[in-house]
């Protein structure tokens, strides 16, 4: 049985710890820290853990639990995971870290030189790695499907709704307390397209800002929140349509016993960081990138980060000698130099599972099976995940 801790309950770790409801005889949860107390209280029932060993804060944990413990989870804030993670491999702990690594790419070589000396495991949450259709990607790649890689044109489209709560609203909204938007929402792009490519980057290039989510923008008329906002009726940015009508983005908010989810939302939109005008936040992350990234084999890859569309999701060019690969996230085409359909692959019903494919709860089951055999690493180490952020933290 490996037990694990946690740090940070929230979105992401949330859904990791669903592994272990799933695999109950495989891996346990023997303790965490969370500062919220709604979500810590509902982690305590959810697992059934006695208080002493459910914490308000990661120096709590690190302080005082001194049971058994193999790894930690780490899916705290960005600005935490240096310190949080020095203080895991000074206790022997594996980790499986949230990306982006740190908050500069000195911070995580200190980290690899850290975790190598004391022999801690540390896997990083690049899950593209896992999915089913960029897995194949590689393979056809490997294969040859294309030819000799000339080329990668990579478009990331964030959507506006992902774009508000994040990086506009959001507690990623300013580069200093998390890392640049480009780093925290493309990290794992740039790694997966040097995974399928094995391309080695001489050269980053990069253009791009915040654009349109500044006070100069905002419409004529608006106030400082919708609550109060004339113009908030139709106002495509809204926070009321977003929360209170459309209902989207609204699973993380804490609901306190004895509040209903819909009082929460209207107190949040009425004094809340999230009710605000999105032209008037105290966001600071571009909204709009273009990194262009040479090879040393002369390989040209383009990687775009837009916010700026209402669309969500990525697309893929792989070009080469012999044809093109083109993915969309649910399919995959080949097609000849000539732009004949040569392959086609579906995999819509893979991209309508839960927990980005189900390769969320794939990472985990790599990340307990490395910790089961003394021989394995993760499928991603921090090594593994040095260049991308070098890259990103170049490109900024």
């Amino acid at each position: 049985m490996i037990k694990l801790a946690a740090i940070g309950v929230g979105n992401r770790t949330g859904k990791y710890l669903t592994y272990f409801m799933q695999h109950p005889q495989e891996v346990e949860l023997v303790a965490f820290a969370e500062p919220n107390l709604i979500r810590r209280e509902a982690c305590r029932k959810q697992f059934s853990l006695p208080q002493a060993v459910c914490f308000a804060s990661s120096e709590e944990l690190f302080d005082n639990y001194q049971g058994p413990c193999d790894g930690i989870i780490i899916g705290s804030p960005d600005r935490y995971h240096y310190v949080q993670v020095m203080q895991a491999i000074r206790r022997g702990w594996h980790v499986l870290l949230e990306k982006p690594v740190a908050q500069s790419y000195q911070q995580c070589l200190q980290l690899s030189e850290a975790a190598r000396a004391r022999g801690v495991k540390i896997g990083v949450c690049y899950v593209l790695r896992f999915i089913p259709l960029y897995r194949k990607v590689k393979e056809l790649l490997s294969e040859g499907a294309i030819g000799r890689i000339t080329g990668v044109s990579h478009q990331e489209f964030v959507g506006k709704d992902r774009m508000l709560h994040t990086y506009v609203r959001g507690y990623w909204n300013r580069a200093e307390d998390s890392t640049p938007s480009f780093i925290s929402k493309c990290c794992h792009d740039v790694d997966m397209l040097l995974w399928t490519t094995g391309a080695h980057i001489k050269q980053v290039q990069s253009a791009g800002s915040l654009e349109w989510y500044k006070p100069e923008n905002a419409p004529a008329g608006s106030t400082d929140r919708c609550i109060t906002c004339p113009i908030e009726p139709g106002c495509s940015y809204s926070a009321l349509d977003m929360y209170l009508r459309r209902g989207v983005w609204t699973s993380n908010f804490p609901i306190p016993e004895g509040k209903t989810k819909q009082e929460v939302l209207q107190e949040e939109v009425e004094k809340g960081r999230f009710g605000r005008c999105a032209f008037r936040c105290d966001n600071n992350v571009a909204d709009r990138q273009l990194v262009t990234l040479t090879a040393t084999d002369g390989i040209l890859l383009t990687i775009e980060m837009n916010a700026l569309t209402r669309r969500e999701g990525r697309k893929t060019v792989f070009t080469g000698t012999e044809g093109e690969l083109i993915s969309d996230e649910s399919s995959l085409e080949v097609r000849d130099r000539q732009g004949n359909l040569v392959q086609s692959y579906d995999f819509s019903q893979d991209a309508s599972l839960p927990f980005h494919c189900n390769a969320d709860l794939a990472l985990v089951e790599d990340f307990v099976q490395a910790l089961k055999d003394p021989s394995r690493q993760p499928a991603i180490t921090l090594e593994d995940a040095l260049e991308s952020h070098r890259i990103c933290f170049q490109a900024g």
